[in-house]
């Protein structure tokens, strides 16, 4: 079965050296499962066994899974959150690249009330079972209780000698002598334990900051929050709701900063969307769950808003009239020869806590879909037939229309047009007249 990530090394091999069964380790491998393939991509599991054999399988499911995602161009970005640090609150609609330098970084960095790395020497706590919780904290936390109880004696030093200078600078005398933290008495240190335990935003801030914790958002109210702004509270972090990446936040898998490029057509010139990707549809819509689609080898929801995924108006809650529901999104379709497909664009994609890649589509557009379909033989922009030209009938001649009048009414002036008529005498200037 294919795993979330990689955890063994893709190794290839040219033709020449193939058919020797040569791969660069110490013994050839059989050529009967090494020549046969069209993908020649193996990982070894261990170059030597109690058998005096390599053990090694096929890895062709990572590679193309890698050359796929390349192929749809998608720049990889930090999961989006709210940004507490601004005065607006609002979530950024912009995809922020995980190579951006107030990103990419793995040290704390002082002078910084947000805390936006991505590697952290604590665990996430969130996603630890009771089994390794427990074991954490009798092997790592209480070994570090004297250790932070020094800390939090240092705190409350610090924080009563600001109180001093503050009151001193109000009423105008000299400032006080500063207090260490070998000042601090019994009772002091107890009544400042119990005033940290009703203030949890403070408290988890200092622990977070002790262990080197990975960030779990304010654990208080919205209320707190917005009080709980001192130094001593937890940095905001882009990773704090759905936890830090096992690795890197671009998985060595793309290093695309941004989709802000444009493509350019050879028949058509620049194209103001990208060519997209042919998706299938793997499992349908199950009530307020979306759908599943597989894109380039990669499971994906369906793009949102009211498309021919979802098909729906979420102001008046009634299905739209002027789109189409897809096949296979309500119900599984058997009918369709490889499933039900649709071409979507990639948009970006992140990586979570489990190193799983995912990915976020929106909806292709129609003119983008129309070139899709043609660079692969199904469909045409052009009408290469011949157009017949449509010629109009010329309008009656008024003066034809007289004449007739004329012999049905017996006129006088029947042989004789007034006005420049066509083959006339008085044309040509033969009516005699000087």
């Amino acid at each position: 079965m294919t795993r979330q990530y990689p955890q063994i090394q893709a190794v290839t091999s040219p033709l020449s050296s193939r058919e020797k069964g040569d791969w660069g380790f110490k013994r050839p491998f059989p050529l009967k499962s090494t020549l046969t393939t069209s993908t020649p991509l193996i990982r070894v599991k261990q170059v030597d066994s109690i058998e005096s054999v390599t053990d090694f399988a096929s890895a062709a499911d990572h590679a193309l899974s890698l050359e796929k995602f390349q192929e749809m161009r998608i720049a990889m970005s930090i999961p989006k959150g709210k940004d507490t640090n601004s005065p607006s609150f609002t979530t950024d609609t912009w995809h922020k690249s995980v190579f951006e330098e107030d990103l990419d970084f793995t040290q704390r960095r002082k002078g910084r009330k947000d805390d936006k790395r991505w590697k952290f020497t604590g665990p996430w706590l969130a996603r630890m079972t009771e089994g390794e919780f427990m074991a954490y904290l009798d092997k790592k936390v209480r070994p570090q209780r004297d250790s932070f109880g020094k800390l939090l004696r240092a705190k409350l030093a610090e924080s009563i000698n600001a109180e001093r200078a503050k009151s001193a600078m109000e009423q105008g005398n000299e400032a006080p002598k500063k207090i260490t933290s070998k000042d601090i008495g019994h009772k002091e240190y107890i009544e400042y334990v119990r005033s940290l335990r009703n203030d949890r935003a403070t408290l988890y801030g200092l622990v977070s900051k002790f262990l080197d914790l990975a960030p779990l958002g304010q654990p208080v109210g919205i209320i707190q929050t917005f009080l709980a702004g001192g130094e001593n509270a937890a940095a905001e972090s882009p990773y704090g709701k759905s936890g830090p990446p096992p690795s890197h936040p671009s998985a060595g898998i793309s290093y695309l900063r941004t989709n802000s490029f444009m493509e350019n057509h050879p028949v058509y010139g620049p194209q103001k969307q990208r060519a997209p990707t042919l998706a299938r549809v793997v499992y349908p819509r199950l009530g307020p769950a979306a759908a599943k689609l597989g894109v380039g080898g990669f499971v994906a929801d369906s793009p949102p808003g009211d498309n021919e995924f979802n098909n729906r108006n979420p102001a008046r809650n009634r299905v739209s009239t002027n789109k189409k529901m897809l096949t296979g999104i309500s119900h599984l379709d058997t009918t369709t020869f490889g499933g039900a497909k649709a071409y979507v664009s990639p948009e970006t994609a992140t990586v979570d806590p489990s190193g799983k890649v995912v990915v976020q589509l929106r909806e292709a557009g129609t003119e983008a879909q129309l070139i899709a379909r043609e660079a692969k033989g199904r469909g045409q922009v052009y009408n290469s037939t011949k157009q017949v030209k449509q010629v109009k009938a010329a309008p009656a001649d008024p003066w034809r229309a007289d004449r007739v009048a004329d012999e049905l009414l017996g006129g006088e002036n029947v042989d004789a047009p007034e006005g420049n008529a066509v083959s006339s005498s008085r044309n040509y200037g033969l009516d005699g007249r000087q």
